[in-house]
């Protein structure tokens, strides 16, 4: 009798066999309209003895958690019989599916015609001179049917040199081939005549291909940078979890994003950027986020995140893991790769700590929720967003910090969160993915404490964090502002009135056509409770004219709990607020060094920031 594996082997091969014999799906991808943003497709659609074909386009990116609707930039659409090319009726059934009927044909042709010029990571965008094409807004397919063959096919214009993609070449130039619909849509094109250089990592050959650089970019300093940082995120999970190809997409659009593919990742970017050391790092941080997905979001990932179900919203609560955790380790790889001081990482993990602080929103939402939430909250900020919204991103990160002290100091100091996303990336990778409470529950074990109840104020709880037992055990303080001078009881000026705090109000205002305009209220301020709206023109405090620069100085001036008439139009309509200004909060939540910090915290400051693998003899220093 055959084993229960041996049973499930035999499937995977009879599965694998009747797939690779089903004829592919075959795209050509035309560019002839390239100037003017259009990428013209032609699929020729294997009927397998149907008599009707339902079709459809994808309504979101994974990664990219928002539905975007990619049907919208459809401009044309035809199914013809591909013998004679005789029409044949396609009836649009939804916003993206699509009927044709097919019965008595082997295969159907559809030509349809798409506007691309969405410039950033996730959909496509299409110039005279080259194009990135993503495969979720660009790929009409058979619905429910995602394992099947695909095959792409590029017509380059004259002038385009060449196109990478990490899909497998199909045997013809600028043609590519995809075993299911899942790796067609996660494997980004490129096509023009791009800056290109390799480096290899444990014998896999990875490729950094850059468009944009305008002559200024420094394409070969960049990729010899981006080796030292594969290699030090390779030691820090132990191995590279690809034998293939690797590409590093990045397209120099003055923007700043970044999206995460298993065999590849996308940024944008400056041009500018690899002209200084800040600039060096500043690209690399988000290299080093995209890149550290590869393990953490690609391969290590939400049980809900896979299948992917591509016209509705996949929900999760683990958003703060994948993406979150990602931003803690992104600037925590850059210091042990050695491309930032120690001053510099406290530098930036104090700035995710004061946005965290600065968000009401926490006190609102928690990260699971805000994970949960993502679709209808995070890519759809409005002008509340900040009092009633916490980013999984920044708040993550600091959460990140936070579990990473706590498993340090729960464990003696003898386990961290690296030893918990090596345990998860073990546990959980491939097509098992994890919950939420099972990605907890092995922080607990890795831990060797039940952290269940802990976790839950932390990551499952609105509400405020401490810090201190975090701050604690890594001899670190927050900066304390230095006080103002006793005044001189003999100076001239002593029999003055005595200088009070500056006035504040705590909105925050842009000048609009010579107009003082609110464009945030933040919760818990003077505004707030004043009733000040987002758009409110302010005319003028206590009957004194506000104009164009001269807010603070008259806020300063009136000083702190002063009670002022705040004049206002709202629609047109005037308006006089009451308002006492308070005072503007002085913590800057700038982390240091604690000059008395112990021997002992200083031996956990270095465990925590060094890299915990064996540093390679004569090892090249990072080109900066």
């Amino acid at each position: 009798m055959l084993s229960r594996r041996s049973l499930l082997v035999a499937f995977c091969l009879t599965f694998s066999g009747l797939l690779a014999a089903r004829e592919p799906i075959v795209y050509t991808l035309g560019f002839d309209a390239a100037a003017q943003h259009y990428v013209d497709v032609e699929a020729e659609i294997p009927t397998e003895g149907k008599d009707e074909l339902t079709l459809f386009m994808p309504v979101w990116t994974p990664g990219s958690y928002l539905v975007r609707e990619y049907s919208g930039n459809i401009v044309t659409l035809e199914a013809t019989r591909p013998g004679d090319d005789t029409e044949l009726p396609a009836e649009k059934i939804s916003k993206n599916r699509w009927q044709v009927p097919v019965a008595g044909l082997d295969r159907v042709r559809l030509r349809y015609r798409l506007f691309a010029r969405e410039i950033n990571v996730r959909n496509n965008w299409v110039e005279s001179d080259f194009a990135v094409i993503n495969g979720a807004p660009t790929f009409i397919t058979v619905a429910d049917d995602y394992q099947r063959p695909y095959e792409v096919r590029l017509v380059l214009p004259t002038g385009w040199a060449t196109s990478h993609t990490p899909l497998p070449a199909a045997g013809r130039p600028h043609a590519y081939t995809a075993p299911d619909f899942d790796t067609l849509v996660d494997s980004p094109i490129i096509a023009g005549s791009p800056q290109v250089d390799d480096f290899t990592v444990d014998g896999v050959r990875h490729t950094l291909v850059t468009l944009g650089g305008g002559g200024v970019w420094d394409n070969a300093r960049m990729a010899a940078n981006l080796e030292r940082l594969v290699v030090v995120q390779r030691d820090f999970w132990g191995r590279l979890p690809y034998d293939q190809p690797y590409y590093f997409f990045n397209l120099l659009t003055g923007s700043r994003g970044g999206l995460e593919h298993r065999q590849s990742l996308t940024i944008t970017a400056d041009r500018w950027l690899s002209r200084t050391r800040g600039g060096v790092r500043s690209w690399l941080s988000l290299a080093s986020h995209e890149f550290f997905h590869v393990w953490n979001g690609k391969r290590l990932r939400p049980v809900e995140l896979g299948p992917f179900a591509y016209e509705h919203e996949n929900y999760t609560k683990s958003l703060w893991i994948v993406e979150g955790l990602t931003s803690y380790y992104q600037h925590l790889i850059l210091t042990r790769a050695g491309y930032t001081t120690r001053d510099q990482y406290l530098g930036a993990l104090s700035g995710s700590l004061a946005g965290v602080q600065r968000t009401p929103g926490r006190l609102v939402q928690s990260l699971s929720d805000s994970s949960f939430d993502a679709w209808v909250k995070a890519y759809r900020p409005n002008e509340d967003a900040g009092n009633s919204r916490f980013s999984y991103y920044g708040g993550g990160a600091v959460a990140g910090f936070l579990i990473d002290a706590k498993i340090r100091q729960s464990s003696g100091g003898t386990r961290s969160l690296d030893d918990v996303m090596r345990a998860a990336y073990d546990r959980y990778s491939g097509d098992q993915g994890y919950t939420e409470a099972e990605f907890i529950a092995l922080a607990s074990e890795i831990a060797g404490q039940d952290l269940t109840a802990w976790f839950r104020d932390l990551v499952q709880t609105p509400g405020e964090w401490d810090y201190q037992p975090a701050l604690d055990w890594f001899g670190l303080q927050f900066e304390s502002p230095k006080p103002p001078a006793p005044p001189d009881a003999n100076a001239p000026d002593a029999n003055d009135p005595t200088d009070a705090a500056p006035g504040w109000l705590g909105a925050d205002t842009s000048t609009q056509n010579g107009r003082v305009v609110v464009t945030r209220v933040p919760a818990a301020t003077p505004a707030a409770t004043a009733g000040l709206s987002v758009d409110d023109e302010i005319i003028a405090l206590d009957q004194h004219r506000v104009g164009p620069g001269e807010l603070d100085r008259l806020l300063r001036d009136l000083g702190a709990n002063t009670r002022v008439d705040l004049h206002i139009s709202r629609h047109g309509l005037l308006h006089t607020l009451p308002v006492t200004l308070g005072e503007a909060p002085t913590a800057t939540w700038r982390l240091e060094f604690a000059p008395d910090a112990t021997t002992e915290q200083k031996e956990r400051v270095d465990r925590w920031l060094a890299s915990d693998v064996p540093v390679p003899v004569n090892p090249t220093p990072p080109s900066q």
